[in-house]
């Protein structure tokens, strides 16, 4: 990496990384934070064991390709909370600030780095991850652009960790690291314009060009191979690959029916994809950044994790805020930086200006479209936690236990068979009376009004629930 970067960018990053550390112990005071942090906290619990958790209702492998996160076990097994993977999230978003100036410098003076970085570190999509719920996918903006540095660098050794880490967190993300290698190999073997002749592959140059050639094949290979081994080995040994539905609709059932769903039905595949929803998502990505990413090819690489998030046919997948973003806006940092460095051949001033308008976008989209939904995450859902707290702590820690998505992840990471959203086939309910009225608390209500349950403690509005034995 490069020895000068701007001290100044360093700080900016650990009071970015303060500031969200700060709200993830709040939210998790607060019990904010969805069923996806505590599914989590039991997936990486339970590392070692096969990654069970009881919301997905067996192993997590069922769903998604992420034995990476087998490393993250000391993080939940020692303090058994979530709130380290919530830290570990934080700190992950906060470093790509400096990760992108460290791309940035060869092309660029020392000034545009360090405006590139603080770009970064104020871009909301980007943002959003580090306040979201844990994801694996949360992890892979950094690791994307160590790859890119290290490749560019001739650092291979940290090339080969970042290569295992990101092809090992999730099946689409390594579908996009297969055309990332594709490209580095690219690159690597086209003919004259290696060796001396550039700065680096951001002007399509490869300083060790066989070196580059073969990381780039072993990341391709090792992408493809995790991809084949979960789809044909992994997946159907635990009953298919279960997120299948998102690609299903009248004209395709299925990822690979969609895949040729526009050469043999062009008109309901337009109708149905490119919707003003769509629109205003990609939108959202590109604005804060001016479009800069635009003006490079390099673009073109978030292309596989736009798709994989735009073909999805709910739009809680192409919702900014969410986790799906980190499939596609580490590609655009990158084509940002060679965005600018080709403006910055041009004009100093204009590559300038146009970050500084980045930077302004950035701040009114945080302003009006705030992607991390800060009102309403900062706030308890619910008015006595502590009934709550005390409801919960009637139910023995390996009872199988369901109760609201917030409520289950503030105690997920101590009680591995706790699970959300049943009503049947589960020894204990925690129920409280005046929470909102959504169909799973009147599924509650009902299973309650039935007898099927009785009464084990009460505090205030809250009680626990054990089934009553046949």
């Amino acid at each position: 990496m490069h020895p000068s970067l701007p001290m100044r960018l360093t700080l900016w990053a650990a009071l970015e990384f303060v500031v969200l550390a700060i709200l993830a112990v709040i939210r998790t005071k607060l019990w904010t934070y969805g069923s996806d942090t505590g599914t989590f906290a039991q997936i990486v619990a339970d590392a070692w064991h096969g990654m069970r958790n009881g919301v997905e209702g067996g192993s997590h492998f069922r769903y998604h390709w992420s034995p990476a996160l087998a490393v993250l076990w000391p993080l939940v097994a020692i303090g058994r909370s979530a709130l380290p993977l919530q830290l570990l999230q934080a700190a992950a978003t906060a470093v790509c600030g400096p990760l992108v100036a460290t791309v940035a410098r060869p092309y660029a003076g020392k000034k545009q780095a360090e405006l590139l970085g603080l770009v970064t570190l104020i871009y909301p999509p980007l943002l959003a991850l580090g306040f979201d719920e844990f994801h694996e996918l949360g992890l892979f903006t950094p690791l994307v652009l160590a790859l890119f540095a290290a490749a560019d660098r001739g650092r291979w050794l940290l090339f080969a960790f970042a290569a295992v880490a990101a092809v090992g967190l999730r099946e689409d993300a390594a579908l996009t690291l297969a055309f990332f290698g594709l490209t580095l190999s690219g690159i690597a073997l086209r003919p004259g314009r290696n060796g001396s002749k550039g700065r680096g592959l951001l002007d399509g140059y490869a300083v060790q060009p066989r070196a580059l050639a073969m990381a780039g094949g072993a990341l391709t290979l090792s992408s493809v191979a995790a991809l084949l081994a979960y789809y044909a080995i992994v997946a159907p040994r635990l009953g298919g690959w279960r997120p299948s539905h998102f690609y299903t609709y009248s004209f395709a059932a299925g990822p690979l029916a969609l895949a040729v769903a526009p050469f043999v039905h062009p008109l309901q595949f337009a109708r149905a994809i490119f919707t003003f929803g769509r629109l205003t998502y990609v939108l959202e990505a590109l604005v804060p950044l001016a479009f800069l990413p635009l003006i490079s090819r390099w673009a073109l690489l978030a292309f596989p994790g736009a798709a994989v998030v735009l073909l999805a046919n709910s739009g809680y997948v192409w919702r900014m805020g969410d986790h799906y973003a980190a499939l596609w806006i580490p590609w655009l940092l990158v084509a940002a930086v060679a965005g600018a460095a080709t403006v910055s051949a041009r004009s100093v001033g204009a590559a300038r200006r146009w970050l500084q308008t980045a930077a302004v976008l950035c701040v009114l989209f945080l302003l009006a479209f705030n992607p991390l939904h800060p009102l309403h995450y900062l706030h308890p859902y619910y008015g006595d936690l502590t009934d709550a707290r005390r409801a919960i702590d009637c139910v023995p820690k390996d009872a199988m236990l369901s109760t609201y998505d917030e409520w289950f992840s503030a105690v997920a990471a101590q009680r591995p068979r706790a699970t959300i959203a049943q009503v049947a086939g589960v020894q204990y309910l925690v129920y409280a009376e005046d929470f909102a009225d959504t169909a799973y608390q009147q599924r509650l209500r009902a299973a309650i009004a039935t007898g099927r349950y009785r009464s084990v403690c009460r505090f205030g509005r809250v009680a626990a629930y054990a089934v009553r034995a046949p």
